[in-house]
């Protein structure tokens, strides 16, 4: 018997048919007693970790990054408006409203940095230094945080981004030391007074970059009960650090490490820079396209993840993937593999990926980091994009509105490459019996979304209109 993409018979086609006239008449107690009903509910919280290249051709970039993050965290966030204590009841409803109306507002934020290096053979030998191996540069940085452009700034311009001296302009006419807005370049005076003088030396990481490995380092340091996957061998060295914990595996004594970094419902937005592709080794081997492997294992804990990455420019018919060459406007080859491999991440997650360059198939300058990071807040305010079913459904009944719009069902879009790409709509996953927003149709947080659908086992019991 034949069967559809669905694997619906022409039986069960024929009667689809002749319900959903039905559904579209109705109104909406009827359609929740025809089909069920599943309201989502609203969740405003999102952990972002940095994953940050600090090999030595990254300074153009980093310093692209620090002189636009102002810009993202305006994108992100108000402080003053919505989420603040009020004093009236006139100011708990304007506040109430503002929450309401204007939900990415109120998104609350956390923020860590760690870096692409994982041989933390790097650096003093004998110990972790902070940022290899996914250990966090700093503190966590949050929404409540006094200072949270200078703190980030101070942790990834002075502990982060590697600095050649003699790139650096000694002196900036127009900064003056102390001033709250950021220069328009970056000077030896800048970094001298947001760090201390010579502080934001010597910052040089591994040329061997691993961003989805110390991403998953990263989260298994901040769980109090990291899943099978954390417990693996991630560096040749038998170096200790500096309280005996052994460098080149994950072990019980790691845990905590990252405390604080996830918290419990909140989305886990993996933000990788690098001018390089992927390169770990622990469980994909050179050459391999596929990131699976750290996708299931990015699963494995509880916690929806999304990835972003701005890195090489990917050209998928000539297989050919380049950068700007370090110390030069040219452009230089990148393994297509590895760079694929942050490609497909991205995409497979619901993120974006974004081309840290800008220029012809020559010429070559760094990309306008603005654009990057409005985009990276945009992708966090609409972060918003697996709902959860309450119960099993039958897939062929499901029908999504946002804001009394009906949604379509999104199409698979093939690259060629076999991923599985979706155009703007919806899918149903059954692995987390959730349907799943794709592209222009994800719904912001201040949306209406109503998902109907008739379950397997039988009518939902509660009413929720």
């Amino acid at each position: 018997m034949s069967t559809d993409a669905h694997g619906r018979t022409a039986q069960a086609r024929l009667a689809l048919l002749f319900a959903l006239p039905m559904l579209a008449g109705c109104n909406k107690y009827e359609l929740f007693a025809l089909a069920g009903y599943e309201q989502a509910s609203f969740q405003n919280d999102a952990d972002v970790i940095f994953v940050i290249d600090n090999s030595p051709s990254m300074e153009e970039e980093a310093s692209a990054l620090g002189l636009n993050f102002q810009l993202f965290i305006q994108a992100l966030a108000d402080p003053t408006a919505g989420g603040v204590v009020t004093e009236t009841l006139s100011d708990a409803v304007d506040n109430y409203v503002s929450y309401t109306t204007v939900r990415g507002s109120v998104l609350d934020y956390q923020l860590g940095i760690t870096t692409t290096t994982v041989d933390s053979s790097r650096g003093t030998a004998t110990e972790m230094d902070p940022g290899e191996a996914g250990t966090l540069i700093g503190p966590v940085i949050s929404r409540g945080t006094a200072e949270v452009v200078p703190d980030f700034l101070g942790q990834l311009l002075c502990e982060t981004t590697n600095w050649n001296q003699t790139n650096l302009p000694d002196e900036d006419d127009a900064f003056k030391c102390g001033q709250e807005a950021i220069p328009a370049f970056i000077s030896e005076e800048y970094l001298d007074c947001l760090c201390g003088e010579g502080a934001w030396e010597t910052n040089q990481g591994g040329g061997t970059e691993q961003p989805l490995e110390a991403a998953l380092l990263a989260m298994c340091r901040a769980v109090e009960n990291p899943p099978d996957v954390c417990f693996h061998s991630y560096a040749s060295s038998d170096a200790t650090d500096s309280e005996g914990r052994n460098i080149g595996t994950f072990e019980d004594n790691h845990i905590g490490m990252n405390a604080g970094l996830i918290r419990e419902g909140a989305t886990t937005v993996i933000a990788i820079v690098t001018d390089e592709g992927d390169n770990s080794s622990q469980y994909l081997s050179n050459g391999d396209d596929d990131p699976s492997p750290y996708l299931d294992a990015f699963a494995q804990f509880d916690q929806k993840v999304r990835l972003a990455a701005i890195g090489p420019r990917l050209d998928t018919e000539g297989l050919q993937a380049t950068a700007c060459a370090s110390g030069s406007t040219e452009r230089d080859t990148v393994p297509y593999w590895s760079v694929k491999r942050l490609h497909t991440a991205a995409l497979s997650t619901g993120g974006f990926y974004a081309d840290i360059t800008q220029g012809g198939d020559t010429d070559c300058t760094v990309s306008d980091f603005s654009v990057h990071l409005d985009n990276l807040g945009s992708l966090l305010v609409n972060l918003v994009n697996a709902f959860e079913l309450r119960s099993v459904p039958d897939p062929s009944t499901i029908r999504v509105f946002v804001d009394s719009e009906e949604v379509a069902e999104a199409v698979r879009v093939d690259d060629g490459e076999g991923d599985a790409l979706y155009d703007n709509g919806w899918t149903y996953e059954p692995a987390q019996n959730a349907v799943v927003f794709w592209g222009t149709a994800v719904p912001d947080y201040n949306a209406d979304v109503q998902i109907y659908y008739r379950p397997l086992d039988g009518q939902p019991r509660v009413l929720p209109f």
